[in-house]
């Protein structure tokens, strides 16, 4: 690509060029033109004067003898100035019509040749000259006089749009495969998609599809124990528990010891085996390689992992899907192995989600009538307000269908992004390579 672009800029430059010479050697001979212009009405000039002396000699020798008239100076028309090469490729030539061409033919027998006029001076045969226009159809096939006698031939209507739009006959699938023709999907601004999703987590609110329930504590709240910028512990552990908790799922008690005492020294042991000091940040697969090196997680407990952009449909679908089935969708699966998982969606499931430098959980709340229900446990502090009482902690959302959690993913995602995030995003569609520089990217680890 680079030699072709290459290429042409050194063919766009060569045109330039002979574009450049040519207009030079047209300005040379328009210069030629006007000095020996000047110097032909200098010669007429000096011709008129000896002609007049010539006359007043002949007056005074012979006073009887009638002068003859001196003729006029012949007088050089001026030479009409060469047209640019700019001019010659903007000016049309059109073509006479056909009657035209006829009546001019015959007139042209007895009328005496004319002289060439500026607009038929030839211009430069290297130069390339516009294509002619077209002859009318009404001069090239005039109307003529309706014959009474004449059989009246039916002539068809031309076909429609619709009509030739039904006759395409498709591509052959053999020569470009089977193609799925898709309408790229329409880019809705950040800040209108934000509005969206703020009615309808709202809404869904009011209608007690999704509930928030706050805890008494959150991550960094304990002195004696520090688990600061404690996410990628405390969100895994939590996912365990769910798992080896008995009932539907892990009360809300056993979290917040989650948060104040266990995550704390399993959060000290694995900056302390990487190296890192205070509050570093840990990334979630050193904190997973350490859980598993101390059999906190088990290989026959992960189900997957994901990743994408999360406000993508198909991306967070795939998530969800991992979370509701509790293993990885097999596309070429029996139909036993398909029944086999239905009964498997049973089962708790647990996820950790790390997004925007953060890791909440999600958890799979299966009831004992088979309905599921999904857990958002986030140990960030959020504020809220209940019966005039002001309240801080960590929060467990419930949504209690698989829309709520998408519309609470949604939510979620939007309200984490910075002004410096939704101009990137509406500067830039997804792209699979250049998710490190991406705000919408997030890692799904299913358990």
């Amino acid at each position: 690509e680079e030699m072709e672009r290459e290429e042409i800029r050194r063919r766009e430059e060569k045109a330039m060029q002979t574009i450049r010479h040519r207009e030079e050697k047209m300005r040379q001979e328009e210069k030629e033109r006007r000095e020996t212009q000047e110097l032909i009405d200098r010669l007429a000039q000096l011709d008129m004067k000896s002609h007049s002396k010539s006359a007043i000699t002949d007056e005074s020798s012979t006073a009887n003898h009638v002068a003859a008239p001196v003729p006029a100076p012949a007088v050089v028309p001026p030479t009409p100035p060469v047209p640019s090469y700019a001019s010659a490729i903007a000016k049309p030539v059109s073509a006479p019509s056909y009657a035209s061409a006829l009546t001019s033919k015959s007139a042209s027998a007895s009328a005496p040749p004319l002289e060439p006029t500026t607009d038929d001076l030839p211009i430069s045969d290297d130069l390339p000259l516009p294509m002619p226009a077209p002859i009318p159809y009404s001069n090239v096939y005039p109307s003529q006089p309706a014959n009474a006698n004449a059989p009246t031939v039916a002539t068809a209507p031309p076909p429609s749009y619709d009509d030739l739009v039904k006759n395409l006959v498709p591509a052959s699938a053999e020569e470009h495969g089977d193609v799925e023709n898709k309408m790229p999907a329409p880019i809705v601004p950040l800040q209108q998609r934000k509005t969206y999703c703020q009615f309808e987590y709202s809404n869904l609110k009011k209608k007690n599809q999704i509930q928030v329930f706050q805890l008494s504590t959150y991550q960094g709240r304990s002195t004696r124990k520090d688990s600061t910028n404690g996410c990628t512990v405390i969100s895994p552990l939590v996912a365990v528990h769910h798992l080896q908790s008995p009932g539907a799922g892990i009360s809300d008690m056993k979290i917040e010891s989650i948060i104040d005492d266990v995550a704390p020294d399993i959060l000290h042991r694995v900056r302390r085996k990487l190296g890192l000091e205070g509050h570093a940040l840990i990334i979630p697969s050193d904190v997973h390689d350490f859980m598993h090196d101390q059999k906190i997680l088990n290989d026959d407990m992960f189900v997957g992992v994901c990743g994408g952009n999360l406000l993508d449909l198909d991306h967070v679908n795939e998530f969800i899907n991992l979370l509701m089935n509790g293993e990885d969708a097999n596309p070429s699966a029996s139909e036993d192995a398909v029944r086999e998982e239905k009964k498997d969606m049973s089962r708790k499931v647990a996820a950790a989600l790390f997004f925007h430098e953060h890791v909440v959980s999600i958890l799979k709340v299966v009831l004992a009538d088979g309905t599921m229900w999904y857990d958002f446990v986030d140990s960030l502090p959020t504020r809220s307000t209940a019966n005039g009482m002001e309240s801080i902690g960590a929060t467990r959302t419930r949504c209690k269908d698989r829309a709520s959690l998408y519309a609470l993913l949604n939510w979620y995602a939007c309200q984490k992004f910075s002004p410096a995030d939704e101009k990137y995003i509406d500067a830039n569609e997804w792209d699979d390579t250049m998710v490190d520089f991406d705000p919408r990217v997030f890692q799904g680890f299913v358990w």
